[in-house]
C-alpha cells in the first residue's frame, strides 16, 4: 500500500538529494582509500557510478486489441508517431533523455516514455498503425494535473475485418504520366450487406501529391474504407480530435466515416486537379431529412482535424460529396453539447490498488477514463466528455474492465451517458494480489559497494498482454499491482543510463505469484579509482 502517494519524480527528489546533491562529485573530488592517515600512497577504490536523475512521471504505453474472450492481447509489430501541432514532436524523450519522435515497438506492443524536462506542453497526437488494423490518431494527456506516478496510455486498434467495416481496392492501369485515362471506382461492401462507403475517381484528373506535385506512374491503387454508423466500430476507429478546437455549446457527432485513399506505384496521392472525387457513405436510418451537415477531413500526417466546406447531399439512406483530396472523411451533425458531465456511483468491490478502467461506447460515442483505487464513483468532466464528442442526448454502454480487459461490472443495455449511473455493480472476476519489489544494488568488484537503483523503471507482463509499470512507494520500492494470483509475469528493470555497467539479467521471472515481497540485487561493473593518499575525503561539503 502507499504510505505517501507521488509523482515518481517527487517520491526520490528527496533521497537523491540526500544522496548525490549534498554529497555530489561536481567539485571533482573522487573518493580516496584511507591509508591510515600518514599521506602515504594510496590503494585502489571501487567507485559507484552516479544514479540517474530522477524522472517526473512517465507515459506507459501499449497497443491492443480485443480477444475471443473480451480481454486484451498486445498487437505486435505496431508504429507509433508523436506529433504536435501536425508537425513531429520535440517533446517525448525516453527515460534517458533521448528524443523520441516514433517508436517500433516489435513483438512486446508497448513502450516508456515522458516529457522533455523543459517542455509546457500538455498534450500530443500519437498515429498508431499496426499491419491488418485501422489506423488511429489518440490525443495524449502530458498535463498530468491529477499528479500521477504513471500515466497509462492504452491504444486500442480494431482490424480492418472487424464487423461494421468493409474495405475495397480498386487497382487500375489507366493513367497517362499523371492523369487518369478512365474512371477508377472503389466499393465497401460487407459480404451480404449493403454499400458502407464507395468513390469514384473520374477521367481526366491530375494526380498530386501533398504539395501539389504531379504523381506518375503506371499502377493506381484507390482504397476505400467505410464503416457501419449504426455500430460502435464507427466510433472505435474514429480519429481522435474531431471536437478537440471546437470552443461552441455544440459537438460534431459523426453520422458517416470513411477513409479514402489512393496511390501511384506506391506512393500516395493527397489531391488532384481537373475534376473532383465523388464519396458516398452509408447514412443512419433515421437521420433527418432536413439535418444540417458538415463534412471534417483528417490529415495522417498531421493528426490534425479541418472543416470543409463541400456540400453534403442526402440519398435514400447515404450521404455524398466531393472533394479534391484524400484522407478520412467524417460527415457530422450538430448537437449540443453534454454540460452536466457523467457520473458513475459504484457499488460492489473495491476498485484495486492498480485502478481500473471506464469505457462508454455507442454508435453515439466513444470514451475511456481511468477509475482510481479505492473510487467508489467516477466524475467525468463535461470538458472530457467534449473532447470525445459527447452529447447531451448521448447513450451508451459503461463498462468497466482492468488493464489487460477483464470486466469487472457492465450496464446491461444502453444509458444515458450525460448524468449519473447509480448503483453500477462491481464484481473482480478474479484473485488480485499486490507484490512489493525491492531492488538494491551493488558493485561486482566489491560488494560492499552499493550502487543507487533507486530512479529506475520497473515493468511487468503476463505473456501475450501488455506491459504495466510498477508505481514506487514512499519507501522507494515497486508496487507490482493487480497481479491475478496464480498467474506467471515477467519482471523487467530499466536501469537507465547504469544499464551499460549491468553484470547479468536484468529480468525476474515470477511463477505461480502470490502477493508474498521480493528482493533482488543486482551486480554492476564499477570504476576504480587509485588513491593518493588522504583521509578518505567522499569530496563535498555536507547538506
Amino acid at each position: 500500500m502507499f504510505t505517501n502517494k507521488k509523482s515518481l519524480l517527487a517520491l526520490s527528489v528527496a533521497s537523491a538529494f540526500a544522496l548525490t546533491g549534498c554529497f555530489s562529485d561536481d567539485d571533482n573530488n573522487k573518493p580516496v582509500p584511507d591509508d591510515g592517515g600518514d599521506g602515504g600512497d594510496g590503494g585502489v577504490v571501487v567507485v559507484a557510478p552516479e544514479a540517474p536523475a530522477a524522472l517526473d512521471f512517465v507515459v506507459s504505453g501499449s497497443v491492443v486489441q480485443s480477444n475471443d474472450e473480451d480481454e486484451f492481447d498486445v498487437i505486435g509489430d505496431a508504429t507509433v508517431r508523436f506529433l504536435e501541432s501536425g508537425l513531429a514532436s520535440t517533446s517525448i524523450v525516453d527515460v534517458d533523455g533521448n528524443q523520441v519522435q516514433s517508436l517500433d515497438l516489435g513483438d512486446e506492443g508497448s513502450f516508456l516514455v515522458t516529457r522533455k524536462s523543459d517542455s509546457t506542453t500538455s498534450s500530443v497526437t500519437a498515429i498508431v498503425s499496426a499491419p491488418g488494423f485501422v489506423t488511429k490518431a489518440f490525443s495524449v494527456d502530458l498535463s498530468n494535473e491529477d499528479d500521477n506516478d504513471v500515466l497509462v496510455a492504452q491504444f486500442l486498434l480494431t482490424p480492418t475485418d472487424e464487423e461494421g467495416l468493409a474495405a475495397d481496392a480498386e487497382v487500375s492501369t489507366s493513367i497517362s504520366g499523371s492523369t487518369t485515362t478512365a474512371d477508377i471506382v472503389a466499393d465497401a461492401t460487407p459480404e451480404g450487406g449493403s454499400s458502407l462507403a464507395s468513390a469514384t475517381l473520374p477521367t481526366g484528373i491530375t494526380l498530386q501529391n501533398a504539395d501539389g506535385e504531379a504523381v506518375t506512374g503506371s499502377e493506381v491503387t484507390l482504397n476505400v474504407l467505410g464503416t457501419d454508423p449504426s455500430t460502435e466500430t464507427k466510433n472505435l476507429v474514429l480519429p481522435e480530435g474531431l471536437n478537440s478546437d471546437d470552443e461552441s455549446d455544440n459537438v460534431a457527432v459523426p453520422v458517416s466515416l470513411a477513409n479514402v485513399t489512393l496511390s501511384v506505384d506506391g506512393t500516395s496521392v493527397k489531391k488532384f486537379a481537373g475534376d473532383t472525387l465523388n464519396v458516398t457513405l452509408a447514412a443512419p436510418a433515421d437521420l433527418d431529412a432536413g439535418e444540417e451537415l458538415t463534412v471534417s477531413s483528417l490529415d495522417e500526417e498531421t493528426g490534425i482535424w479541418m472543416p470543409e466546406t463541400f456540400p453534403v447531399t442526402k440519398g435514400a439512406g447515404t450521404v455524398s460529396f466531393d472533394t479534391d483530396h484524400l484522407t478520412w472523411f467524417s460527415v457530422n451533425k450538430s448537437v449540443p453539447v453534454c454540460t452536466d458531465g457523467l457520473t458513475v456511483n459504484f457499488t460492489g468491490d473495491a476498485v484495486p490498488t492498480g485502478g481500473l478502467t471506464l469505457a462508454a461506447y455507442s454508435s453515439d460515442g466513444f470514451l475511456w477514463s481511468r477509475v482510481g483505487a479505492g473510487s467508489t464513483s467516477r466524475v467525468v468532466p463535461p470538458g472530457f466528455l467534449k473532447r470525445y464528442g459527447i452529447s447531451s442526448d448521448a447513450t451508451a454502454t459503461v463498462v468497466v474492465f482492468d488493464r489487460d480487459g477483464a470486466i469487472w461490472g457492465e450496464t446491461e443495455n444502453e444509458v444515458a451517458v450525460c448524468g449519473t449511473v447509480d448503483d453500477f455493480a462491481l464484481a473482480s472476476p478474479y484473485t488480485y494480489v499486490d507484490k512489493t519489489l525491492t531492488i538494491t544494488g551493488s558493485c561486482a568488484n566489491d560488494s560492499e559497494v552499493a550502487v543507487d537503483v533507486s530512479n529506475s523503471a520497473v515493468r511487468y507482463k503476463r505473456d501475450g498482454k501488455a506491459v504495466r509499470t510498477a508505481l514506487k512507494d514512499a519507501d522507494g520500492n515497486f508496487q507490482l499491482t493487480n497481479l491475478r494470483e496464480g498467474e506467471n509475469y515477467e519482471v523487467t528493470v530499466n536501469f537507465r543510463s547504469l544499464s551499460s555497467k549491468l553484470e547479468g539479467s536484468n529480468t525476474i521471472t515470477l511463477d505461480s505469484v502470490t502477493g508474498d515481497d521480493l528482493t533482488q540485487e543486482f551486480s554492476f561493473t564499477c570504476d576504480e579509482v587509485t588513491g593518493s593518499g588522504g583521509t578518505g575525503s567522499t569530496g563535498g561539503t555536507g547538506g
